[in-house]
This record gives structure tokens, sequence and C-alpha cells, in this order.
């Protein structure tokens, strides 16, 4: 016997469809961190048709790369040193004008108001420019070996920032945003992320709200888990509606990841770190495994 897809409740229209938003928050600035290891080119399309979709202004930031020497630059004394310095600053700035001309063409070819900023190897004012942006976009790390310790700049941005970011995969082609898969549990971390992406989902052609077993934290047991947000969310326009899935002893960080792809999202919506962020580096979690394997965009609140 063939195995019955499970159907989306309906939500009822408390906006007519393609009427305005009101209420929805716009997005005014997005910043797109860059350092040049990851698929620049992919991480700057998607973030510029945001921005453009969006009319939002689009900020780069480049992380400078760490200064190489030769062994040969390493010994080198006196005036041989100031040499090596020259040279190796030549070099730099040669990588920022060409990530920069990458940058200001992919932005004049989207219309897109845009600002370049660049930072220095190292630099601690980082975060700071992600504290102002009403979204971030960062390339998720290639592998999971690169986030097998503390908090590398990405982790850093979801656990400090207090800002949305959304984690762009390694060689990802997505670059429209119009079905989303939100998931929602009706924590605090889950709340935060529907509220920060709501821009995103309210002109989306198609959102799920997604709710995996029974387990849901709410004040009224008597209500469908789901529908208070999934009306929220209509009433701002979106066309939205429930699928309620039991996992069946699977690891809910990967069912998340499997419905995504079934249901064609281009972005996944997310609370981040419901435990601390040490417990889930540790032990593993929905957000380490979400973090580790995800291949769509993913935006993380917390």
């Amino acid at each position: 016997m063939a195995t019955k897809k499970p159907a989306l409740s309906p939500v009822p229209d408390f906006t007519p469809l393609g009427t305005t938003t009101t209420g929805a928050s716009a997005l005014r600035e997005i910043v797109v961190f860059i350092d040049g290891r990851a698929d620049t080119a992919g991480i700057l399309e998607f973030a510029a048709r945001l921005a453009k979709e969006h009319e939002a202004r689009l900020i780069s930031v480049f992380m400078q790369p760490d200064p190489e020497a030769t062994p040969a630059q390493m010994f080198a004394r006196g005036t041989g040193k100031l040499d090596v310095i020259e040279d190796q600053q030549k070099k730099l700035d040669q990588i920022v004008a060409e990530y920069r001309a990458q940058f200001e063409d992919i932005s004049r070819r989207h219309g897109t108001r845009s600002e370049w900023r660049s930072l220095p190897h190292l630099s601690t004012e980082v975060g700071v420019h992600a504290y102002y942006a009403e979204l971030v976009v960062v390339a998720r790390p290639e592998s999971a070996a690169q986030t097998a310790g503390p908090p590398g700049l990405t982790e850093s941005l979801i656990l400090s920032s207090g800002r949305p970011i959304i984690l762009f995969p390694p060689h990802s082609k997505v670059s429209q945003v119009r079905r989303i898969l939100v998931a929602w549990n009706a924590t605090r971390e889950s709340v935060r992320a529907v509220a920060d992406a709501l821009p995103l989902l309210v002109k989306a052609e198609a959102v799920e709200v997604l709710i995996v077993g029974h387990e849901v934290h709410s004040s009224d047991q008597s209500k469908e888990p789901g529908a208070d947000v999934a009306r929220h969310l209509a009433s701002h326009g979106a066309h939205v509606g429930v699928n309620r899935i039991a996992p069946d002893g699977q690891d809910v960080g990967r069912l998340l990841l499997s419905r995504a792809a079934a249901f064609g999202a281009d972005l996944l919506v997310m609370g981040a770190y419901g435990h601390s962020y040490m417990t889930e580096w540790m032990f593993g979690g929905v957000t380490r495994t979400v973090f580790d394997e995800a291949a769509l965009p993913v935006l993380m609140s917390r």
C-alpha cells in the first residue's frame, strides 16, 4: 500500500493575497561577510538578489587573509624585511581589489545600493559590522572538521550578534527565496526566528510551518500545534500551511533537512541553540546537525 503524504493544514486568509504586508518589518541593510575561501560569487549573487528584492542596501565585509611568507622571506633582516613587508602589502592590495571589483560588479548588475568594507586579518571588530543590519549572510564552513572547536566567525555571529544569520552552504546555486520551510516548536528561539524572517516569509510563494512530534510548548494544549503562528503569518499575507510529522526515531536535524528537500525549500528558518552551545558542540543537537549538513541556505536566530 502506498504511503499517504501528510497534508498541509489550511489556514484562513486574514489578508487577501497580494495586498500590502502591513506590519512586516522591512530589510533596510543586509551585510554579507566574505573572505575568499568559499564560493564568493555564489554568496554575493544570493545577497545581491535579496537586497534588490527588498530594496535594501548591501554591505560587503571582506576579511583580509593572513599574509603569507616564503621560508626565505621569514628570515629576512634589515632592508630585506622591509622589502618583504612591501611585497606582502602589494599582494594583499591586489587580492582586496579583485574581490572588491567582483562585489561591485555584482551589485551594479543587480542595481543594488552597496558599500564595501575591508577588515585587516584578525580584526577584533568583525561582529560590530553585523549589529545594525536587519539580516546577515555568511558562508557556512566547508566541512564539519572546520567547526570542531571553539566558535568560529559564523557561530560567533549566531551566538552573540543578536541578528538573524543566513548560513549560505558551500557550492550552493540558490539565488532566490521562493519556498520557505519553518521549523517550529514555539520556543523563544523559534519565535525569534519567525519574527526575524518575516520580511522574507511574506514575500515567499509558499511557506510550510513544520512541527516534528507532538510536544510543542504552548499554554493552551487545546489548540492545534502551529495554528497560532500560521494565523500570525497569514495575517501578514504569507501563503502558509502547517505540516506535522512524527520523528519515528529519526534524527530531528536530518528530518528537517529531508523535509526541506521534499518541499523544494530555498530557505530553512529555525531557532538556534535551544540548548547551550557547549552542550550541542560536545553531544550534538538539531542546530549542530543542520549547521554541519545543510545543502540549502538556513536562517538561524537566537
